[in-house]
């Protein structure tokens, strides 16, 4: 088992009881949010997404982190989202907090949706009721992958197996907003980009800056005074 803060040590037998409970088609994680870049320090039933233990926060996960729209919340619960195989999955993610109230972990429960589309009442009873709506978060699936209706907005989250794969997912992402490769971008063009990883928790990646920096053509110096700029035109905002 990685190495994990102490306190998190608490939830072990409630992650693996959990998982026994519900089933194998239940995927239950526990992450450290401390170590984004390998947070996932407990998985039971990890052929849901593909993961195991050792793995590093989702896209969605640092940006639920980052934001300040999910600082006063207890998690997000039953939105839909697909693994990396394109299966539908029904995911919550728990906020487990610390004495002074910081977020210290994620407690995930990820759902195979397969079994549940077999039947037309696990799909009414599963599926559509109660969906919860994710806030604010900007990654939403194209229109034509949505799901005819039947289910509310799908979220797409790239539940990577290592940290390149995070790093990568997300500057494909901004790449595509761009539309033309981020060493041709201005210097306001690249201030935008990376307010918006700045937005998306990118930064607290490992590495991040240094390959940011290689795509963009600029030394990581340049970078993190692009940030420092960003930063202090929102304190002077505020």
């Amino acid at each position: 088992m990685p190495k994990m803060n102490p306190k998190l040590k608490i939830l072990i037998p409630v992650v693996r009881g959990l998982a026994q409970t519900l089933g194998k088609d239940y995927e239950v994680n526990l992450h450290d949010v401390s170590m984004p870049e390998h947070s996932l320090v407990l998985c039971e039933n990890g052929y849901v997404t593909g993961r195991s233990e050792g793995g590093p926060m989702t896209d969605f996960g640092l940006f639920m982190l980052q934001s300040e729209k999910y600082r006063d919340k207890e998690g997000i619960f039953n939105y839909l989202a697909k693994n990396n195989r394109g299966e539908l999955i029904k995911c919550s993610c728990i906020f487990i907090r610390d004495e002074e109230g910081q977020i210290i972990a994620f407690l995930c429960i990820n759902y195979d949706l397969k079994k549940a589309f077999a039947a037309q009442e696990l799909i009414e009873s599963l599926v559509s009721v109660g969906m919860g709506k994710v806030e604010q978060y900007p990654e939403r699936l194209e229109a034509g992958e949505k799901s005819g209706g039947k289910f509310p907005e799908l979220v797409r989250e790239s539940f990577a197996q290592n940290l390149e794969e995070v790093i990568g997912d997300s500057l494909e992402t901004v790449r595509k907003n761009a539309g033309k490769p981020l060493r041709f971008l201005t210097k306001p063009e690249k201030k935008l980009i990376i307010q918006e990883l700045l937005d998306r928790g990118f930064f607290r990646l490992k590495g991040a800056v240094d390959t940011l920096a290689a795509e963009m053509g600029n030394t990581k110096f340049t970078i993190y005074a692009y940030i420092r700029e960003i930063q202090k035109q929102r304190e002077n905002a505020k």
